[in-house]
Parts: C-alpha cells; sequence; structure tokens
C-alpha cells in the first residue's frame, strides 16, 4: 500500500514539472512578439518569470534526468551480462536422451 502511494505521488510530481515547463514554454512562445506597454508591463514580467522558471527546473531537471539515465543504462548492462554468464548449456537443457 505504501509503495503504490509512493508511486502514486512520484506520478503527480513528473505531472506537475511536465505541466510547468510546458505552460512555460507555451507562454514564451505565444506572448513572444507582444507590444511593451511600458515600465510595468505585465506581459513582460511573466516572460521573465517564466524565463526564470525554466532557468531553475532546467537545471536542476536535467541533474536529474541524467543520473537517472546513467543508472538505469547500468542496471540494463548488468542484467544483459548477468543473464549472459548465468545460461549454462548442459545436456539436459538440450534435452539430450542418455540412453545406452
Amino acid at each position: 500500500m505504501l509503495k503504490s502511494r509512493k508511486r502514486a505521488l512520484s506520478w503527480i510530481v513528473l505531472v506537475v514539472f511536465s505541466l510547468v515547463i510546458f505552460c512555460s514554454s507555451a507562454f514564451i512562445v505565444v506572448h513572444a512578439e507582444h507590444e511593451h506597454t511600458g515600465e510595468d508591463c505585465s506581459v513582460c514580467m511573466e516572460l521573465a518569470q517564466c524565463h526564470k522558471t525554466l532557468h531553475t527546473l532546467g537545471t536542476a531537471v536535467s541533474g536529474v534526468l541524467q543520473l537517472t539515465l546513467m543508472l538505469c543504462i547500468v542496471a540494463a548492462l548488468c542484467k544483459v551480462v548477468i543473464r549472459s554468464h548465468s545460461e549454462h548449456t548442459t545436456l539436459i537443457s538440450l534435452k539430450v536422451e542418455l540412453l545406452d
């Protein structure tokens, strides 16, 4: 039960991070060529905040993603090596009948 809650929580965090990154990027793309209305332009302030959010999340998440990817690759390689070395070819595994 606890394991399923952790898994659900991790999926929720993943979805939230993905939505924040997607929505910030979409806002920047949509409002990239807006007309500046003065010193207190709300669109410019929002664009600056989106850039800051993407920069902060990009640097933090990229390190975690690289580490996770490397660990997954190493685990997959270890699994392949263990499987290839654990297979023994014997007469029984070849289903050879030993009749005299």
